[in-house]
């Protein structure tokens, strides 16, 4: 039986794209922390799946994995820093993701696994250049934070590797997803902090006057052009996913209060340096690859928050 392994497979990401393999019948391997917080976000299908918890830097679990099972794939979404995190959490990061996503690749080499996704950040690798604010994938990468340069240094690893002919790679570059099984009580994902805040009628604090441009698309349509990019079989691209719009900060938070009829507390504060101006993310590249959904943003947005609503009406 062949399978594949999500690494980081109990977070946000993960565990929506888990849902949309078991979807198409697909043997899902899943490799996380925290199972017992995320335990209940797979008890509709926890008898089809395996989860080992267990971290990536754990190099003697992993070889036990693939000596286990067969793996047909590796998809990588591990990461423990976000924009805002210093240099001593981005020098952890090199201890806890990098070295052992090096040696990770080895151990793939050593089962003859080849093919492996790993998702990068289309937010923050391109930096803060240029005026209007749309980067395609060949465009030069200059962050301006640790997060980024994490993503960054972790690209060039993989596509060294891809160079040398030891792994079959796809780097994808998302924008700002938003949904179902997203923590809506932390301080990333702009949506989901507007809908924690709503219901909780809390005021909601920005970083700066609310120009900060994004470009935003719901979780569902990330997970489906990350399967139908792997299905395609495509070997050593990089891919952006986004919608190709860019939404400030103001025009989301508009578009919540008409969604929902509400009108937020909005109370900003001082811009911070580690925050990129303008990114939207040119998808040419992938329209010509496959064909892209449409989605409707706001009708995505309440989607949300009926989901949203209803965990907590099970809590």
């Amino acid at each position: 039986m062949r399978y594949t392994l999500i690494l980081g497979g109990t977070g946000f990401i993960g565990s929506n794209l888990v849902y949309e393999y078991i979807k198409r019948d697909k043997n899902v391997i899943i490799l996380g922390t925290s199972y017992t917080t995320y335990n209940k976000h797979f008890n509709d299908i926890v008898n089809q799946i395996t989860i080992i918890n267990g971290r990536l830097c754990n190099i003697s679990l992993l070889n036990k994995v693939f000596e286990q099972y067969e793996i047909e794939e590796v998809i990588h979404l591990v990461s423990g820093l976000k924009p805002s995190s210093l240099l001593e959490e981005f020098l952890n990061e090199y201890e806890e993701v990098i070295i052992p996503t090096i040696k990770l690749i080895e151990i793939m080499n050593k089962h003859n696994v080849r093919k492996l996704i790993y998702l990068s950040s289309g937010g923050t690798v391109y930096g803060n250049y240029r005026e209007n604010g749309c980067y395609k994938e060949d465009d030069l990468l200059q962050p301006i934070n640790y997060y980024g340069l994490s993503k960054c240094n972790l690209e060039e690893i993989i596509k060294l590797e891809g160079r040398k002919g030891t792994i079959d790679y796809l780097i994808l570059r998302p924008s700002n997803p938003f949904g179902k099984f997203q923590n809506i009580n932390g301080q990333q994902g702009l949506i989901a902090v507007l809908l924690g805040k709503v219901l909780v009628k809390q005021e909601i604090e920005i970083w700066g006057d609310g120009s900060v441009v994004r470009d935003y698309i719901p979780i569902e349509y990330l997970c489906q052009c990350i399967i139908k990019l792997s299905e395609l079989k495509i070997k050593n691209e990089i891919y952006n996913i986004g919608s190709g719009i860019g939404l400030s900060v103001n025009e989301i938070i508009q578009i919540v209060e008409k969604s929902l009829k509400i009108k937020l507390k909005i109370q900003y504060k001082e811009a911070r340096s580690v925050d990129l101006n303008k990114v939207i993310l040119n998808i040419d590249k992938l329209k010509r690859t496959m064909d892209v959904d449409k989605f409707v943003l706001d009708k995505s947005i309440l989607k949300f928050y009926d989901f949203i609503l209803e965990e907590n009406d099970d809590n």
